[in-house]
């Protein structure tokens, strides 16, 4: 029996190897070498100089990163606080549909599936000082609103972006997680006298859990890891108003040309991301056991 469990883990292994090289050479080797960079003065140049600490203490102690910071939180906690409950709210209209549930399903999760940055030229468009929006929003306002180079609006407008394009995937699980609460509970609650919104409180909700908990910390870490957004719309302005932590370490290592710094930065948020992330789940995984 114990012979038999050793050849089972060794064809598990095997069969794990590929994937377990592909980790190794595009993640874990590259933040190897990132961290290794950030201990350095390196530029692309060979021969580059170990310093220590000196970029991490350069880096926070810097007014572009905690600006940096402050953007990327604002935008993480705009966005996915209405895309929860937007999502959560599109999957219970379609759980509840009776006619045209599947061609409403595939309409809705169409922004997912169109690519970010066709998505994000799009509404750079919209956005546009003659755009859709500002047509639309004529008829109560006094002159257009210049979304994209204000600093008052061009963090709004991103928002509203992301909420239009996560949304439909976040939905999708919810989705998933409604169909899965069991019919039965449901009923017998309904039998008990229990009103859409007790049902929903005391019996889709706590079902739920498993899903919602997924939902909160995939999607906080999906937004602080954006990009392309900031990148394509705004740059990172007006001046710094959009310019989130990524974007931050793009212009650290590629406009300036200060790699280690950029490596710093990077592992800093990396960490930041992590402890943050297993905060939420034991946060979320505590209420839900207490």
């Amino acid at each position: 029996m114990l012979r038999e469990r050793h050849r089972e883990a060794a064809w598990g292994l095997l069969f794990a190897l590929p994937a377990i090289a592909l980790l190794a050479l595009f993640s874990l080797y590259p933040m190897g070498r990132a961290f290794y960079f950030s201990l350095t003065d390196y530029d692309l140049r060979p021969g580059s100089a170990f310093v220590g600490l000196e970029n991490y203490l350069r880096t926070v102690g810097g007014s572009a990163f905690l600006n940096s910071l402050k953007v990327s939180v604002v935008y993480v906690f705009g966005t996915v606080i209405p895309v929860w409950l937007l999502s959560f709210g599109l999957a219970s209209l379609l759980f509840n549909a009776r006619h045209g549930a599947g061609a409403w399903r595939t309409v809705l999760f169409l922004p997912t599936v169109v690519p970010l940055l066709t998505v994000t030229l799009v509404w750079k468009l919209f956005f546009n000082y003659r755009g859709v929006v500002n047509a639309l929003l004529a008829p109560i306002l006094p002159e257009p609103i210049a979304w994209l180079t204000k600093s008052a609006y061009a963090p709004l407008a991103l928002i509203i972006t992301s909420w239009w394009h996560a949304a439909s995937y976040y939905m999708i699980l919810f989705l998933a997680g409604r169909q899965a609460v069991p019919a039965a509970h449901e009923e017998a609650a309904q039998i008990e006298g229990a009103g859409a919104w007790q049902r929903l409180r005391w019996v889709v909700l706590p079902h739920m859990r498993p899903t919602i908990v997924l939902v909160m910390v995939i999607s906080v870490i999906n937004g602080f890891r954006t990009f392309a957004l900031q990148h394509v719309m705004t740059g990172g302005g007006p001046g710094t108003a959009t310019e989130i932590m990524t974007l931050l370490i793009y212009k650290t290592a590629f406009n300036f040309g200060e790699y280690g710094e950029a490596a710093a930065i990077s592992i800093l948020y990396l960490v930041m991301i992590l402890i943050f992330s297993v905060a939420q789940f034991r946060l979320l995984r505590g209420a839900e056991h207490g």
